[in-house]
């Protein structure tokens, strides 16, 4: 399957194969008494051992993972540090600055190398499953070296922490519940600052990546926090569609303001000066860059989005 030009879709399997950066409200307690019936698990035995049932089928997990690696650094490691996990390594590119992950955990290159993770000999593996055999996350061979919780790529990512705390036995642990707890006071915060706005304004998504503007996954991380915060969204294409040249400025027109994901350091003025500045809301500066992928990722991507859309509101009532 080749891989797509758009930035980062949550949901295309394509998008996730790419190497580098084109990469990709119910309360706490309601999203833990949700429950699952695959994600089933039994109280830990004197080993040390749980016994859990996920899409891989019915294993042994060990209670207190020492050794934990994940495979991918945006869908697999931030459920991870959430759960307070040892995670000693993991592949596809470096963590995002915004989570708080262990700067003396190895980093793979990806596809990661299957022997390599052996040798490191871990207790557990977080590894994304897209829903079929692929060597970017090769769940089969992975659980051939220790026992592997697949992480669910089409799920939003509140359910993915919530099905990883059921495994690992981990629902009231207060690690998991001050991370959740500090998006949900945020997001409450931003809610009531900038209510009007919220109310008022059309804001558009977008990926800026080699000199084109495609639009977002509707299942990404964006435009989940979107949806908690009761953002009004403004579609300029359907899904990850590229905008074309001729259609930018007219495509763009109601949009008050723009949260446009970049890479780091690229600039899209610079890049197309004189089409981009013909766009209403990069006119009335009311436009935020985040120079870090926010299409894929867990809480910390959710939480650092939530601070691109107060920069974004707060320009638009200044």
């Amino acid at each position: 399957m080749p891989a797509s030009t758009v930035l980062g879709s949550h949901i295309c399997v394509s998008d996730l194969t790419r190497r580098r950066f084109v990469v990709g409200s119910a309360a706490f307690s309601g999203l833990f008494a949700a429950g699952c019936a695959r994600s089933a698990g039994t109280e830990g035995d004197a080993s040390g051992m749980r016994t859990v049932t996920t899409s891989l089928g019915t294993y042994d997990i060990p209670v207190t993972p020492k050794r934990v690696v994940a495979i991918d650094s945006r869908l697999d490691l931030e459920p991870a540090v959430a759960m307070g996990l040892p995670v000693i390594a993991y592949s596809f590119d470096a963590a995002e600055p915004w989570v708080p992950a262990d700067p003396t955990a190895q980093v793979f290159e990806a596809p990661v190398n299957v022997e390599a993770i052996l040798a490191l000999e871990p207790d557990l593996i977080i590894c994304t499953d897209i829903g079929e055999a692929s060597d970017m996350w090769p769940l089969q061979q992975l659980s051939q070296t220790a026992p592997v919780l697949p992480m669910d790529f089409t799920r939003p990512w509140r359910e993915n922490i919530d099905q990883l705390a059921s495994w690992l036995d981990r629902t009231e642990n207060p690690e998991v519940r001050q991370v959740i707890g500090a998006y949900e006071d945020k997001a409450a915060g931003l809610k009531e600052r900038h209510a009007r706005s919220l109310a008022s304004k059309q804001i558009a998504l977008l990926n800026y990546v080699n000199q084109k503007v495609n639009g977002v996954n509707r299942k990404g991380i964006s435009t989940q926090v979107a949806e908690d915060l009761g953002v009004q969204l403004q579609w300029p294409v359907e899904g990850q569609k590229e905008i074309s040249t001729e259609n930018l400025v007219t495509s763009l027109d109601s949009a008050d303001g723009m949260i446009v994901t970049t890479a780091p350091g690229v600039d899209p003025v610079t890049d197309d000066r004189a089409m981009w500045n013909r766009i209403r809301a990069v006119q009335g500066d009311n436009v935020v860059y985040t120079g870090g992928n926010i299409n894929y990722g867990s809480v910390y991507t959710a939480m650092r989005t939530l601070d691109y859309f107060d920069d974004l509101f707060t320009r638009l009532e200044n």
